[in-house]
């Protein structure tokens, strides 16, 4: 299920890059002077984006052709670094971020995997226990839940097909405002059905938006 799941993800993305998407147009993105490849990524790296183990630059230097870094400063690679490497066993690139494709609900399993990797981008200040979920398309069912702080919830969910429901990122949300998490989740726009979401402090946002010159945003 997660290897189906990361694979859909990944097809959907590459998808995004024809001639038309805003991710193409650097004029889209509030991005700074066209840097290299490499200057790029130590800026990351300055900023706390650290490879996961079994990740390198090869695999973060994957876009060939008129997809090249320095001609989307800062947002491709950004993009780049939410997504997991291109092999097994499909390590994140980074836990710093997560390139998230909101048509990705398909089955038993769905909110669970969406949970995982929010807890995993929260970098230890968000820890979920007994995430379960249910997801049926065709009865238009389905629900998550989970434990956290001692605290037990379960949502029920919106069923469109098999688009996520985004009010569970409200909801998300709201649990990092109860429980006064120093990290608060991101939003970056990519002009497509994807978003780049992140887990930072306000000093960290403000310092990653001066380096790359990215239009951020809180998730709300």
């Amino acid at each position: 299920m997660i290897k189906d799941i990361l694979l859909g993800l990944t097809g959907t993305i590459l998808s995004f890059f024809g001639c038309d998407n805003p991710i193409n147009n650097p004029s889209s993105f509030n991005s700074t002077s066209k840097s290299t490849f490499q200057e790029q990524l130590e800026t990351f790296t300055k900023l706390g984006f650290i490879l996961n183990p079994e990740v390198d630059t090869t695999d973060l230097n994957r876009w060939t052709g008129q997809h090249k870094f320095e001609k989307e400063p800062y947002s491709l690679l950004y993009l780049t670094l939410g997504q997991t490497i291109e092999r097994e066993p499909w390590t994140p690139i980074t836990n710093k971020c997560w390139d998230f494709d909101t048509e990705a609900i398909e089955d038993h399993g769905s909110y669970v995997f969406i949970i995982e990797n929010l807890e995993r981008i929260s970098r230890g200040e968000l820890q979920f226990e007994n995430i379960e979920d249910y997801v049926d398309i065709e009865e238009k069912v389905a629900w998550v839940s989970f434990t956290i702080n001692g605290d037990s919830y379960k949502w029920n969910l919106l069923v469109d097909d098999d688009w996520v429901d985004t009010t569970l990122f409200s909801k998300i949300v709201e649990l990092t405002q109860k429980y006064k998490t120093k990290g608060k989740y991101t939003y970056f726009d990519t002009g497509g059905q994807n978003a780049v979401l992140g887990f930072e402090t306000p000093a960290e946002l403000e310092k990653i938006k001066a380096s790359t010159g990215l239009t951020i945003e809180w998730l709300d």
